[in-house]
């Protein structure tokens, strides 16, 4: 049999099975992998006191927005690349919007910035924090998706991998964003982006060796 004939027979068996099984896996997984992290970060970090007042700015709003719109869509687009055959086209080109939306912030950050507070609110003042915490809150959910995506049958495991790791920074950054008070985009258009590649990155090497079939 083709390599072609199988992945079409397999995607016609688990069009019932894997959306039943590695799906309902990954979104309890996921909650339970979130709990964990919220407990964590409510006894190391916890939110900043003037939260409700930072939010109120569409600036600051933005820190946690964009990665917790991230989070959904890399979690969709890891289910899809577990099952054979699955297409997700739009899907993968509207997840660029959040990284280009990123960008424009910071270039506006950029313009509107005085040229000598620029270096300083690229370099902040939390980045030896920031960036272990992105990666450590992003442990737990990461570590549940790719138990259920196990049970899938991705044919790009280091792809499912790194959009795994994706969707758990994303939700651990936009939970990180609340305690954080680096509240420009020339600090956290960067240095999030930084940290959320770190758990993609590892999330593609974790997949091309544990979501292989």
């Amino acid at each position: 049999m083709r390599t072609e004939e199988l992945i079409q027979n397999l995607a016609a068996q688990s069009g019932a099975v894997v959306p039943k099984t590695v799906e309902r896996r990954a979104i309890a997984g996921l909650g339970l992998g979130f709990i964990v992290t919220l407990l964590l970060f409510m006894i190391f970090l916890g939110p900043r006191p003037d939260l409700a007042q930072a939010l109120s700015s569409p600036l600051v709003a933005a820190k946690t927005v964009l990665p917790l719109l991230l989070g959904p869509t890399a979690l969709a687009l890891a289910l899809r690349a577990g099952r054979p055959a699955a297409t997700a086209l739009p899907m993968l080109r509207a997840i660029w919007l959040v990284p280009l939306a990123a960008v424009l912030l910071f270039v506006l950050a950029f313009v509107t910035t005085p040229s000598g507070a620029r270096l300083s609110g690229l370099i902040g003042h939390s980045i030896p924090v920031c960036l272990p915490s992105i990666v450590l809150l992003s442990g737990t959910p990461a570590a549940f998706l790719f138990r259920a995506l196990r049970h899938g049958a991705p044919t790009r495991p280091a792809r499912c991998g790194a959009l795994a790791g994706l969707a758990a920074a994303g939700f651990a950054t936009a939970l990180y964003s609340a305690f954080c008070t680096e509240d420009t985009p020339l600090f956290y258009a960067v240095w999030y982006s930084v940290g959320i590649g770190i758990v993609t990155l590892a999330g593609a090497v974790a997949g091309a060796r544990f979501l292989r079939w």
